[in-house]
């Protein structure tokens, strides 16, 4: 009877004891960025240009909607070159400035420090507890996030020591910011980390601007120029435990590749049967809504354990300009107009002298005297509104913009003062056909460039500008009657 009542006795204790509770779910998102190089908003004449700081400040936010952020720059933020001449320092410095000053707006949690960050004194406008020179840990939605930022050239053993060491000190998840080369990622070899995210853009290059490794761990390197950023999601549901990579977008970025691959079929089909445009446009419509649809849905992420799922989200042109970040890109215009414009006034320099022999830029008038059909025609293109679209956007004083909006910069003839371009405004035929002074003393077809090599068009046609310049698409552009193609008979 005894040994009864003992044993209900336990099944009471039992029952009533609480049972220990399932830890609570975290989450929260990084956000890195890489190689902004002092890009403050896209500049050039492609219709869907990626970028701008103040659109990628409204990717944030958004994703501040849904959880909590810290965003990480991996490096090379603040310009653009290895070093300035003298007139070109002015604009870096105040550059520099702004793009530090639209991260912090941003909520810049951490910095790395890349070399394109130390190619002018730039310790005033980043505060201490931003930056990060050794390893770190920062809190983010209760998730205790190791920072490793590492040289170009990392040793796997001191990195694997320095992960461990973090994790020792309550790292949930540590992820490696390594400043090496894109071409050399595949070599890095890391091991004892989550995740590595890397800065050191070679070049502006021509596609998928972007680098993803699988590992383990994954590699990763953001789109450069803030074209985009690298969005990392993080579930903490059991402490001490690793974190499962989760199914990541690859699959959907080739569905996304064939359904646009569809669609070039189709615009194709277009210009050779105009007679079914309607139907035709009404499948692209219908392709494109697909691609945007299936851009936007989310990967399915693992309902159990630690999961950690990462993707590539592009700064679009159709998202909102964030009001805030756009006064500093508005003020950052304004300030540079007024200290170019003051600094070519104090400090006026000459065009550089032609060598012996050598054509020199002579303006579009003297061209327009003998080819008056050819100049009727280029007032037709954009190219006779290039220095206009500077005007409109207040730029024509920015060294970054004119010399591909103006004739001949900074060459024997051409424009090479931003405060004396009135000759030499615009796109004109020399900027094509090469410098016309040798051809204007002695017309022939010997001594000016008839044909446009792809060259010259490419010199501002640059992947980073024209995104998808194809030479013999732009060419048909800017031919027409007196210009290229021969007139209809009457």
């Amino acid at each position: 009877m005894l040994r009864v009542l003992a044993c209900l006795l336990l099944v009471v204790l039992t029952a009533c004891t609480p049972g220990k509770k399932a830890p609570e779910e975290r989450r929260a998102t990084l956000v890195f960025v890489s190689d902004l190089w002092g890009q403050l908003e896209p500049c050039g004449c492609s219709a869907d240009m990626k970028g701008g700081l103040d659109r990628m400040a409204t990717v944030l936010s958004g994703l501040r909607a849904e959880a909590p952020v810290l965003l990480v720059d991996v490096g090379d933020a603040l310009f653009d070159q290895d070093s300035y001449r003298p007139e070109e320092e002015v604009q870096a410095r105040i550059r520099g400035r702004a793009v530090a000053r639209a991260l912090l707006r941003m909520g810049l949690g951490a910095k790395v420090v890349g070399e394109r960050d130390r190619v002018l004194d730039a310790s005033a406008w980043l505060p201490k507890e931003v930056l990060i020179e050794a390893p770190s840990i920062r809190r983010v939605g209760g998730i205790e996030v190791g920072l490793l930022p590492v040289g170009e050239s990392p040793d796997p053993a001191k990195v694997r020591e320095q992960a461990d060491a973090l994790r020792g000190r309550g790292a949930d998840v540590v992820v490696a910011l390594v400043h090496t080369r894109r071409s050399e990622a595949p070599r890095l070899g890391l091991t004892g980390v989550d995740l590595v995210v890397g800065s050191h853009m070679e070049a502006i290059p021509e596609g998928d601007r972007t680098v993803a490794l699988d590992g383990p761990p994954p590699v990763l390197y953001p789109l450069g120029r803030g074209q985009g950023v690298l969005q990392v999601d993080l579930w903490l549901r059991a402490e001490g435990q690793p974190f499962a990579i989760a199914a990541t977008d690859a699959r959907r970025k080739e569905e996304i590749q064939a359904i646009d691959e569809r669609i070039r079929a189709y615009e194709e089909r277009l210009s050779a049967a105009p007679e079914a445009a309607g139907a035709l446009r009404e499948k692209i419509d219908e392709l494109r809504g697909r691609r945007d649809e299936l851009a936007r849905a989310p990967v399915e992420v693992p309902a159990e354990g630690n999961v950690l799922r990462h993707r590539f989200v592009t700064v679009e042109s159709s998202l909102a300009q964030d009001p805030e970040v756009l006064a500093i890109l508005r003020e950052y215009d304004r300030e540079v107009g007024e200290a170019n414009l003051a600094y070519a006034k104090e400090n006026p320099r000459p065009c550089p002298e032609p060598v012996d022999g050598e054509a020199v830029f002579v303006g579009q008038e003297a061209c327009a005297s003998c080819h008056p059909a050819a100049q009727t025609f280029w007032e037709t293109t954009s190219h006779s509104r290039a220095y206009a679209t500077l005007e409109q956007a207040n730029k024509q004083y920015d060294l970054s913009c004119i010399s591909c909006h103006v004739t001949g910069w900074d060459r024997p003839g051409g424009a090479c003062r931003i405060d004396r371009v009135e000759a030499r405004k615009d796109v004109g035929c020399e900027s094509c056909h090469g410098p016309g002074s040798l051809h204007v003393q002695a017309p022939t077809r010997d001594n000016i460039d008839l044909r446009v090599p792809e060259a010259a068009c490419r010199s501002c046609h640059r992947p980073d500008h024209s995104l998808e310049f194809d030479y013999a698409t732009y060419l048909g552009r800017i031919l027409g009657p007196g210009h290229g193609k021969k007139m209809e008979a009457p």
